[in-house]
């Protein structure tokens, strides 16, 4: 749900709590900046911020165990061969996902569930926008000022591909092999990899092989954590051996 329509909601503040954290986060991180309006080049856009706010759940229960707030550029706004390229990232498909799961439970295979953190912004911005200060987030502090955007931001037409062909490039570095037949799917040693845009499985006969293959991942610089339990709960389906 948009900003405005959450504001309406009775956990509004559980809402705007989330918010005031993702803002802050992505000024901490560098993701954005502030910067005095001046000092935007003239006939630059200044895109809209825009808020994309959802409570998540667990399947079974239904229970909101987290309420997320995530700062997007309005990519809507964004004109083809000035603001962006191509567009196109691919993911797992689903016979990819069925695949490796039934192997997982034919072979009783270990399995590994990884998750990108504020995963866009972990690649480049290879283009320089600017955007509006988002709405809650006003204050005396930001008076005139705009937000430089410094990485890869949400919203973004070009956002997936940018971060899929980052994500790509640092897999294929310490060893991944691309699969022919689905470009989600990577081997490496004993194990199979697939990734759905930041959410992904990591499968295999040897624990200690994951464990190291997850070391390795992190040590290329990418910030991501692991659910510790199995795979319950993957792309909001429930699987149960």
């Amino acid at each position: 749900m948009y900003y405005n329509q959450a504001m309406r909601e009775p956990d509004r503040d559980k809402f705007l709590e989330a918010a005031h954290k993702e803002f802050n986060d992505v000024l901490d991180k560098g993701i954005l900046t502030l910067v005095d309006a001046s000092e935007v080049p003239k006939n630059t856009t200044i895109f809209p911020a825009v808020w994309s706010m959802k409570r998540k759940r667990k399947v079974l229960t239904r229970e909101v165990y987290k309420w997320k707030a995530r700062l997007n550029l309005d990519g809507s706004k964004q004109i083809k061969g000035i603001h962006y390229d191509q567009t196109f990232a691919p993911v797992a498909s689903w016979e990819s996902i069925r695949i490796l799961l039934s192997l997982v439970l034919r072979n009783n295979w270990k399995t590994m569930q990884l998750d990108y953190v504020q995963a866009y912004p972990q690649s480049p911005n290879h283009m320089q926008h600017f955007m509006k200060i988002p709405q809650g987030m006003e204050n005396d502090d930001n008076r005139g000022k705009v937000l430089r955007v410094d990485k890869n931001i949400y919203g973004q037409r070009s956002a997936s591909r940018t971060w899929w062909l980052y994500l790509k490039d640092k897999l294929l570095s310490i060893g991944f092999k691309q699969s022919e037949h689905d470009d989600c799917v990577f081997y490496k040693g004993n194990a199979i990899y697939v990734l759905y845009t930041d959410d992904s499985i990591l499968a295999g006969p040897d624990e200690k092989e994951l464990e190291s293959i997850y070391a390795k991942m992190r040590s290329t610089g990418l910030d991501m954590t692991k659910e510790e339990g199995g795979l319950d709960d993957f792309l909001g389906v429930n699987i149960e051996r």
